[in-house]
């Protein structure tokens, strides 16, 4: 799964804007997942601890603890 879902971006709508989650890297063995985060033009990384449930991996996002799921998340297209 590490190089599974490199390239792969997933967009949540927070009620205002859109953040774009992309994941950078993916470690099973310390579940843990690094993600870029754009939020309101400011892009940073952000360690997040992965968890599992019966539908697949997630983290959680923001103070509501929003589940982001891993499946979720789509590849993006070169589009040059």
């Amino acid at each position: 799964m590490k190089n599974k879902f490199y390239l792969h971006e997933f967009k949540l709508f927070d009620g205002e804007e859109y953040i774009t989650f992309n994941i950078v890297a993916l470690n099973e063995s310390k579940k843990e997942i690094l993600v870029a985060v754009t939020n309101r033009g400011r892009i940073t990384q952000v360690t997040y601890d992965l968890f599992e449930d019966e539908n697949g991996y997630y983290f959680e996002y923001g103070c509501e603890y929003t589940k982001v799921k891993i499946e979720d998340f789509k590849e993006v297209k070169d589009e040059y």
